[in-house]
């Protein structure tokens, strides 16, 4: 049993949204990689922002109905153009990309202000 199949009882996010995309892979034989990339994209961000969990590529595969490995080289290549990350990990140093990890939306830097510092009374 692959990792793929078990997904539909698990995950009624991956489901419903399988299903709501029937019309789109229907056409998708037409579809260049370009647009796969897109809905690729979009399919992680929903997921982030429905449920903030990341999507793993066997998921992704399964709910467009391609190839594992289709989808992971989508995968990196939407990770190091800087759409998505990988989940769980800093914004430090990068090391090459490992096409089998969960990635996720990524999200817009935060930056922390500083306190403003309190003005000297003259004594």
């Amino acid at each position: 049993m692959s990792r793929s199949e078990g997904l539909e009882a698990k995950d009624p996010f991956l489901r419903d949204y399988k299903q709501s995309l029937q019309d789109v892979i229907k056409g998708m034989k037409k579809i260049g990689p370009s647009g796969l990339q897109l809905l690729v994209q979009e399919m992680i961000r929903s997921r982030w922002i429905k449920d903030r969990r990341a999507s793993y590529p066997y998921e992704v595969a399964w709910v467009f109905d391609r190839r594992e490995e289709a989808i992971s080289g989508i995968m990196k290549k939407l990770e190091e153009g800087g759409d998505i990350e990988p989940a769980g990990l800093g914004r430090g140093k990068k090391g090459p990309v490992n096409p089998y990890k969960p990635r996720t939306l990524r999200l817009p830097k935060q930056t922390i202000k500083k306190p403003s510092k309190p003005r000297r009374k003259d004594v």
